[in-house]
């Protein structure tokens, strides 16, 4: 955990324990404390499984606290900071994102009014906070956007933990089904977000730097780093009669600030834009994103960055769900296309059928079947070869998982 990050958890988290307990008036202080902790137990069949294990055990956990402050005239100040650890056995590594290590998730101050909303810290870009996702009966192991995945390349002799290491989570030329629009990521970074007009709210934000560390933020540039990121995003929620209507729009670009190779590499340029109807027991969504960061994964930078220029992945997702009483079931199809620079395009699907139990307002169970398959240009899976030689792979996941929250 950097010093920044160590810093502004100590700051939410200590002011709240040195502020006196909640009271009436305009002078009291909220403090808030909720997390959840989903634990999935899985089968798991890969065309190539060499040296992984067939069944797994998975924890996704968050923790959340805030603390609120009303003003006199109206709004409020406060701040809030997320903890997420992940974990799999048959993985050494962190599960966050794809192989990060960030156990902060988030750290932010804020104050609302009357004009809006305006926050600043470690958060996620104004596109991926109003963008909405499609619907989904599972909390963790989702085929799009998952905080658990459970694939890997496949290793004997050499087994590693980093990011496209054999033995680490399976991401093919970078690829991950995710159709959020999460391109500048939980920088630094500063945002506005207007008040609710009528069912429509507008966001922007800026991140002047790459980086969730306050000393890189006024450092020197690192080799092909991403800055001065903006996200513009816009969505609509509407109730009608029995009908639930949901749009969201957003874009995202930045500024390739040290480009060791221009016209090979980039500036960050993303969009999306995704549909949601609930009528009675039934939702249906669908999304869309576009963006030049290689197989739409996090932003890389150095001499093995992966945001190119003119070349694109595109992701689509749809999901189904119906509900009735503590029953919920559900369908979920994800799919990407990524160009690739001197080669040929790595694509990936996947689809889940799931089901689910609410036992009350803690807890939950859920039982589902996930299927995946990747092509890419090297046309197979070798083992100990990681990302460099593992690109084509089918697998299936048949799972358990149990829900808290608090």
């Amino acid at each position: 955990m950097n010093r920044f990050a160590c810093l502004a958890l100590t700051t939410v988290l200590a002011s709240a324990a040195a502020l006196p307990a909640a009271a009436e008036g305009a002078d009291s202080v909220i403090l808030r404390l909720n997390g959840h902790v989903s634990v999935v137990g899985a089968v798991i069949d890969q065309s190539n499984g060499d040296g992984l294990d067939e069944a797994a055990l998975a924890v996704d956990s968050g923790l959340f606290g805030s603390l609120s402050m009303p003003l006199d005239g109206g709004g409020e100040i406060g701040g809030r900071a997320a903890l997420d650890v992940d974990y799999a056995s048959n993985f050494d590594s962190f599960l966050n994102d794809a192989g990060a290590s960030n156990v902060l998730e988030e750290a932010w101050v804020y104050w609302d009014s009357r004009i809006g909303r305006f926050q600043m810290g470690l958060q996620d870009g104004a596109a991926d906070i109003l963008g909405l996702a499609v619907p989904s009966v599972t909390k963790s192991i989702r085929v799009d956007n998952p905080e658990v995945f459970l694939l890997g390349y496949p290793c004997n002799a050499s087994c590693g933990s980093d990011p496209q290491d054999p033995g680490s989570l399976f991401s093919p030329n970078g690829m991950q089904l995710r159709s959020d629009i999460h391109g500048s990521d939980d920088y630094l970074k500063i945002m506005y977000m207007t008040p609710d007009l009528g069912g429509l709210h507008l966001a922007v934000s800026y991140a002047p730097d790459g980086t969730r560390d306050l000393d890189d933020l006024f450092g020197d540039d690192e080799t092909n780093e991403q800055a001065n990121v903006w996200d513009f995003a816009a969505n609509y929620l509407r109730t009608v009669g029995e009908i639930d209507l949901g749009l969201s729009v957003g874009y995202v670009t930045g500024e390739n600030v040290a480009n060791t190779s221009p016209g090979f590499f980039g500036d960050l340029e993303e969009w999306g834009a995704a549909a949601k109807l609930g009528y009675r027991e039934w939702t249906v969504g669908a999304a869309f994103r576009q963006t030049n960061v290689a197989g739409g994964g996090p932003v890389t930078q150095g001499f093995s960055a992966n945001v190119y220029e003119d070349l694109y992945t595109d992701i689509w997702s749809v999901g189904l769900t119906y509900e009735t009483g503590p029953w919920m079931f559900g369908v979920n199809y994800v799919t990407a296309d990524a160009e690739l620079p001197f080669s040929e395009n790595q694509t990936g699907e996947g689809l889940q059928f799931a089901g689910a139990y609410t036992l009350d307002e803690n807890w939950r169970v859920s039982a589902g079947y996930q299927q995946f398959e990747f092509e890419g240009p090297v046309g197979n899976c070798f083992t100990d070869a990681g990302g460099g030689g593992c690109d084509t792979l089918d697998g299936s996941v048949g799972y358990l998982e149990t829900t808290f929250s608090f």
